[in-house]
């Protein structure tokens, strides 16, 4: 059977439901969403409870960009959902002054974004659940929120389907093939035939473009729900970067057991996302580092989580036309910041399939960075 479509999308988590979404939004008809697994799966990277969002980066590129999803994006599709998808809390950013957090002040700073900086004795008294050392750099972001991001793929589904467009589950790609004027697609349930493609299949998105496995390279993330004795509900989204791959971040518990608390690494060991694994392990780690800089007692592991990190060199985003293919762009490599640019990576990616450029003005002034291109960067 040969279903004819404007729009494919290929993969439905959170980048692929925004991109349909925005397509439909600017009255493209006939757009398709296939996924392979069941809807709101957890095998990829965008399951889960909640998530991070936040102005405060180590490049003004990306506070730009954030402050465009933050004003726009994300109100957009709260208002079309009819409800608020984040629930605003001030963001604790910290590290030592001597790593990384001098390009966070400096970026935020140029940018004019709500984050101011906090001495170590104020600190102390604003977030009391962590053990900032006297050489700590502290940030406060005013825009930090928790994003509900279980509730905010239920909300992009519901309007992929409100607005007409059809999402195929348990659907798997078996060939791209471009032609003239449109990309024919054998899947497992048929051809679709489709006008304009975009891949956003995560940690898969090597397997369908071979040519971008010197691009991307994914790797397993384990996250724990850990139980503290102080008030977990009232933690802020915070995130300690310090030198190399000493870099943790978590959330309040908020809706669930325990608080969120995972180390961020995009060098772990190479992963193949249709293998299992078991999170657990991993999470004791994570509770050594959470004893020395929480204030707070320790005192058990509530539960554990898996999903996967599709990274790139340099944690830039690949935000492009497919390798080879006309017709077709490509959404991956968030390498675990991904989530909070949804709304906005969704245009960018919808924008890019139908016109080829964009009107986003931070993407288009460092658009390069965002190639398919392995050199890039």
């Amino acid at each position: 059977m040969t279903h004819p479509c404007d729009a494919l999308v290929l993969g439905a988590g959170i980048n692929g439901l925004a991109t349909a979404w925005q397509l439909l939004r600017r009255g493209v008809e006939r757009v398709v969403v296939v996924e392979q697994n069941p809807l709101f799966h957890s095998r990829g990277s965008s399951h889960g409870h909640t998530r991070i969002t936040r102005s405060s980066y180590g490049d003004p590129m990306w506070v730009e960009l954030m402050l465009l999803a933050h004003g726009a994006e994300w109100p957009a599709l709260e208002a079309e959902a009819g409800t608020p998808l984040r629930t605003p809390r001030a963001g604790c950013f910290w590290g030592p002054e001597s790593g990384p957090m001098t390009r966070w002040l400096d970026a935020v700073t140029r940018v004019g974004a709500s984050v101011r900086r906090l001495g170590v004795a104020e600190a102390r008294g604003v977030f009391p659940a962590f053990r900032f050392e006297e050489e700590d750099l502290v940030l406060r972001d005013e825009s930090a929120a928790v994003i509900h991001a279980a509730q905010t793929l239920r909300a992009l589904a519901g309007r992929v389907k409100a607005l007409g467009g059809v999402i195929a589950e348990g659907v798997r790609v078996l060939d791209l093939d471009p032609r003239a004027g449109h990309t024919r697609v054998t899947t497992s349930s048929g051809v679709f035939e489709a006008g304009r493609v975009v891949v956003t299949a995560g940690p898969w998105t090597a397997k369908l473009l071979p040519a971008l496995q010197g691009r991307l390279r994914v790797t397993r993330q384990s996250v724990g729900y850990l139980r503290f004795e102080g008030d977990t509900d009232g933690l802020p989204p915070w995130i300690y970067q310090g030198h190399g791959e000493d870099n943790y971040y978590g959330l309040p518990s908020m809706g669930r057991p325990g608080a969120k608390v995972a180390l961020h690494r995009t060098l772990g060991p190479a992963n193949d996302p249709d293998d299992r694994y078991d999170a657990e392990p991993e999470v004791w780690a994570v509770m050594d580092w959470a004893r020395r800089r929480f204030a707070w007692t320790l005192s058990g592991v509530v539960g554990s989580e898996a999903c996967h990190y599709t990274n790139t060199h340099d944690e830039v985003f690949v935000l492009d036309a497919a390798p080879g293919l006309p017709g077709v762009v490509v959404g991956a490599g968030f390498s675990g910041h991904g989530f909070k640019f949804g709304p906005l990576t969704g245009r960018i990616l919808a924008e890019l399939v139908m016109d080829g450029v964009t009107t986003v003005a931070p993407f288009e002034a460092h658009r390069a960075r965002f190639a398919a291109s392995s050199s890039a960067g």
